[in-house]
């Protein structure tokens, strides 16, 4: 969910974005909600390195797969995993969503589901939280105070992870295939350096992530390529490919589609169209 637009059919907003409390930051990465008296926006939204656990108690929301019926009709609580596709929202009337950003490691430690069996889905939250988010849903309609809600949130999921634990090493490794200098060999590079073996390593990202370490890196790579253009759309896509480690342009043409359904010339061209944010690349705002 994009939490700022320019789209010009917008009352004023109210943002909330905020650090969860010192228990909770090894699997959630920020707090958020976002409320407007009309808000009537349609974005395409390619994947980014989280997932997502969302509340919605506006007139109308849908999130979809470009190609498809909607993923998400107006339900009240779901959950976003980290997605290899692109992802249409929309949002119509008055509009108040909010939820947290998780860490990429995060979703098996709140559904106690293997995060790949979750992959590319977008899952009503009681099918997998059952009665205590039920009970959530309750307090949460019962209060107008967001502060009020997204403390009740946090409670909510102070009680989910509590006891949880993960791989000592996970956190690392996807930091590591995060931020350093993308190089051939790299997951292997990786796993050597924390000393377990490929295999393992990708076991731990299928169960924890969703995607093994070099579909992760894959996206990793997208998201750097899509910041770059959104931010210098005048460059030529060869040194753009070039700069970012590609064997070729075509290499980073079939990646780049493989992940968002657009060659980075297209995705180009939705920049210089204004309707990509250089704050937010991997979102594309649709006339409504």
């Amino acid at each position: 969910m994009k939490l700022l637009s320019k789209q010009l059919s917008i009352s004023f907003m109210n943002v909330i974005a905020r650090d969860p409390s010192v228990p909770l930051r090894l699997f959630v990465d920020k707090f958020w909600a976002v409320s407007a008296e009309k808000f009537d926006q349609q974005d395409i939204g390619l994947p980014v390195m989280r997932h997502e656990f969302m509340f919605n108690f506006s007139d109308h929301f849908s999130i979809c797969r470009t190609d498809s019926k909607p993923l998400i009709d107006n339900q009240t609580t779901w959950i976003n995993s980290l997605y290899t596709h692109p992802q249409r929202s929309a949002t119509r009337g008055r509009h108040e969503t909010f939820g947290v950003f998780l860490k990429p490691w995060a979703l098996y430690s709140l559904t106690n589901i293997p995060a790949s069996e979750l992959t590319n889905l977008v899952i009503e939250s009681s099918l997998v939280l059952h009665q205590p988010i039920k009970d959530l849903t309750e307090q949460l309609q019962g209060t107008n105070d967001m502060q009020v809600k997204l403390a009740l949130l946090e409670c909510f999921l102070l009680n989910q992870f509590s006891g949880k634990d993960l791989p000592a090493y996970l956190p690392y490794a996807v930091d590591y295939l995060q931020k350093r200098p993308w190089h051939h060999g790299i997951v292997r590079d990786l796993a050597m350096s924390i000393g377990v073996s490929a295999k393992s390593l990708t076991q731990a990202f299928n169960k924890y992530v969703g995607v093994s370490p070099g579909r992760f890196l894959h996206i990793r790579l997208v998201n750097e390529v899509t910041a770059d253009l959104a931010s210098n759309p005048n460059q030529s896509l060869t040194e753009l490919a070039h700069r970012h480690r590609f064997f070729d342009q075509a290499h980073l043409n079939h990646l780049f589609k493989s992940l968002t359904n657009l060659t980075p010339g297209q995705y180009q061209k939705q920049v210089l169209a204004g309707t990509i944010d250089k704050n937010d690349p991997c979102y594309i705002r649709q006339t409504t």
